[in-house]
């Protein structure tokens, strides 16, 4: 082999590590793991949940001018699905919802029962390989079971029963997760429209009011969706393989009331800024983040829609994020900007962040003196 080819296949080589950095260190890690050279965090004991770091939240990325983006990217198929230190309180949340608000959060049209019984056996299968020690199969009275180790509930992979009280496929699939999921399905006029779904943790509507509803309905009180993004959506959702699932992020803004718990502050089917809350705290502004999955299941060829949400106060944020959302939210237009409810937050937001930064100045220039 010539000196060129070597180095050729040196900077490919380089190139390809970097560009599938993280796919390999997972896949490093799970190897490891498996082999026991290195010890799962959760390994011991499923309690153990509450060590578990959340996965990484996109940043905030402080474009200078708005427009409606898919940002669509390959996804991290290693972490599909996600545990950390939040799954018992919110699986609280979901158990609520789910024995209270059932007809509000969770509906399945009947053409869709298939696909939600093989989104359970996907998610089963996936869990019990990624946190082994978190999930794993079992049979009792020759059905086969998926059990929680966590919570000790325990699933029928066929018909899907917890405590002997019968539960829908997809509920039990929510149950386990802590993701919403949803089925979209092609319809005659071939749009995708939503089937099934179980949405706990909405922002500014409820599956009682959208199933059945197309992606392109769904998304008509998004200002510039239609212009912008509509027909990229449609082709991105036609071309999506079992092979290549893909993943996307985004924000919204939040305020809560003060006396609010988390029940409150997840579930959110109507405004997100209410307009009396107009004087909030910093610990009351909260960014709302979702992580969008798209997988299509191999044999029903359904698209199982994934939305992880993940919730951070306004003085949690790192003071570049805080400065990239100052940038954003003046870029907006108006009638983006009232969409968002910025009127009720915007002006706290400005004074923390100039607050933030003043401090900020002030310690560097004291840190220069010295």
């Amino acid at each position: 082999m010539t000196t060129f080819s070597l180095v050729t296949l040196s900077i490919f080589t380089i190139l390809a590590i970097v560009r599938y950095q993280k796919e390999i260190i997972n896949w490093s890690t799970n190897i490891l793991t498996r082999i026991g050279l290195l010890k799962n965090v959760a390994a011991d004991d499923p309690s153990n949940v509450k060590r578990l770091a959340p996965y990484p939240a996109q940043p905030i990325r402080g474009r200078k001018q708005y427009r409606v983006m898919m940002d669509i990217r390959r996804m991290d198929s290693q972490n599909w699905l996600t545990l950390d230190k939040n799954y018992m309180e919110e699986h609280r949340v979901r158990d609520h919802l789910l024995r209270e608000k059932k007809s509000e959060v969770l509906r399945c049209l009947p053409e869709s029962l298939e696909s939600c019984h093989e989104a359970l056996e996907e998610v089963s299968e996936f869990l019990c390989q990624r946190f082994p020690n978190m999930f794993r199969k079992v049979s009792e009275n020759n059905q086969d079971l998926i059990e929680n180790c966590m919570t000790g509930e325990k699933f029928d992979l066929g018909r899907s029963v917890s405590g002997g009280i019968d539960t829908d496929a997809l509920e039990a699939a929510v149950r386990l997760t802590m993701e919403d999921l949803s089925i979209l399905m092609l319809n005659d006029e071939g749009e995708y429209y939503l089937a099934a779904s179980a949405s706990l943790f909405p922002t500014g509507w409820t599956v009682k009011e959208r199933i059945g509803w197309t992606i392109s309905r769904m998304h008509e009180p998004v200002p510039l969706w239609h212009q912008q993004v509509a027909n990229s959506v449609s082709k991105f959702l036609a071309r999506l393989t079992p092979n290549s699932p893909m993943e996307r992020s985004n924000y919204f803004v939040e305020v809560k009331r003060p006396d609010e718990n988390l029940f409150e502050i997840l579930y959110r089917p109507g405004a997100l800024c209410e307009k009396e809350l107009n004087n909030p705290l910093p610990e009351e502004i909260i960014i709302r983040r979702e992580r969008q999955t798209f997988r299509r299941l191999p044999r029903t060829e359904a698209i199982v829609f994934g939305v992880k949400t993940y919730l951070t106060t306004l003085d949690q944020l790192p003071m570049q994020e805080l400065e990239n959302l100052v940038t954003e939210m003046k870029s907006w237009p108006e009638h983006v900007s009232e969409y968002k409810g910025k009127h009720v937050w915007s002006e706290k937001v400005l004074e923390f962040y100039n607050r933030r930064k003043d401090a900020s100045s002030a310690d560097t220039k004291e840190k220069i003196e010295v």
